[in-house]
């Protein structure tokens, strides 16, 4: 008998994240009339009306209840584009207040979301918005890095009350002291470049221009740092929603289902190899220089819909990054060894211990898992979920 790993959790075709960029204790007030209005939140005003996260609750959420999201969190204050704005922005550390820690605590703890690490500030304002610095760009040495990352844990810890597990670099945007930076802060995971970046003309993207690889989760750094991609544009299907009454827009209207269609054939691409679906947006699209932050979740409402609705049918696995990541080191670090044809146990590391892994047996015909505590578990298809535990896993032939 053969036992496989499978390399997704519960044996699916990918795994799919939901990242949210840029939930802050921030609100932007575009019109200068004193009160939030849809998309001038980025989270400074939690879960009341008008807010942000109420928005991606009621419009988009609710309808799919599998849905997780990650979101990545500037912990401190977090700055604008440009010193001289258009409009005002308010903006105070994430840990400012009993209400803010609760809001974001909350969000942290519910089995739905995960806050995750994406710097104090941001980065550093210039003149114009074409100037602005990216925070891990500031970095002079790894140590200057890791003092800043340690701050912001700080924050981190005090209003959710436990470490980060992963992040994101601001925009993408790092330099040489950046990856060493994460080594020795202890992340288990990042996301370090915006991998559809060498398709689609944009630069910020890493080295590897295989696609096989590319959208793929790595490794990095001493520590093996899991490096999750960042593999599809939540305005997938932007475009052919949109009000348009130009002639190419009654066009696009026309034409919808096929060209729906032919761009849809992105997540085909990563359904049929097996790859990371990591969907992008910002929690707002509102910014103090007047320009519209995009990719975001009001622009892209119907688009999300869209491809949300578009993966209810395929084997895919919601998660968020840190349960990607803890599967990923699952699946990487333990071992199946194979006593006798109806015996097993796993080679770990005790931190491993009460994780889950699946597996697929070369034999499909139904059966069950009797497992070291003599719970019983049902093989379907000749795949199977357990816990890693210690001692024998007993192989029972003819169960469901």
């Amino acid at each position: 008998m053969h036992i496989d790993k499978c390399k997704w959790y519960n044996d699916a075709e990918s795994p799919v994240l939901f990242m949210i960029d840029d939930l802050a204790n921030t609100w932007v007030d575009t019109n200068n009339n004193g009160q939030v209005d849809w998309g001038e939140d980025w989270g400074y005003f939690r879960d009341e009306d008008r807010s942000s996260f109420r928005f991606l609750q009621e419009r988009l959420l609710v309808h799919f209840p599998d849905v997780k999201v990650t979101f990545f969190v500037p912990v401190g204050v977090r700055v604008g584009m440009m010193d001289r704005p258009l409009f005002k922005q308010v903006s105070l550390p994430i840990n400012a207040d009993e209400a803010s820690k609760d809001f974001f605590q909350s969000i942290h703890h519910h089995p739905r979301f995960e806050i995750a690490y994406h710097g104090t500030t941001h980065g550093k304002v210039g003149s114009r918005a074409t100037d602005f610095i990216q925070e891990w760009e500031l970095f002079r040495s790894v140590e200057e890095a890791v003092e800043r990352i340690g701050e912001g844990i700080a924050i981190y810890e005090d209003a959710i009350g436990e470490r980060p597990q992963g992040g994101k670099y601001c925009g993408y945007m790092s330099n040489e002291h950046s990856d060493e930076s994460i080594n020795q802060a202890g992340f288990t995971w990042w996301c370090r470049y915006w991998n559809r970046g060498s398709e689609h003309g944009d630069p910020i993207s890493g080295l590897d221009k295989n696609p096989l690889t590319n959208y793929d989760v790595k490794r990095f750094a001493s520590q093996g740092v899991i490096d999750i991609p960042s593999t599809l544009d939540g305005g997938l299907l932007r475009g052919v929603y949109q009000a348009d009454m130009s002639v190419k827009g009654i066009a696009k209207r026309l034409l919808r289902k096929p060209i729906v269609r032919w761009k849809l054939r992105e997540i085909d691409y990563l359904l049929e190899h097996r790859l990371v679906i990591s969907i992008q947006e910002h929690i707002a699209p509102a910014r103090d220089d007047g320009q519209r932050q995009s990719p975001n979740i009001f622009d892209d409402c119907t688009s999300l819909v869209g491809i949300f609705h578009y993966l209810e049918d395929k084997k895919v696995w919601y998660c968020t990054g840190t349960e990607l990541a803890n599967y990923v080191n699952v699946r990487d670090h333990v071992q199946v060894v194979l006593l006798e044809e109806d015996r097993f146990i796993f080679d770990h590391d005790t931190k491993y211990t009460g994780q889950e892994i699946t597996l697929k047996f070369e034999e499909v015909q139904p059966c069950r898992i009797l497992l070291p505590n003599l719970h019983a578990i049902d093989v379907v298809a000749g795949v199977v979920t357990v816990p890693v535990l210690q001692g024998e896993y007993t192989i029972l032939k003819g169960g469901v």
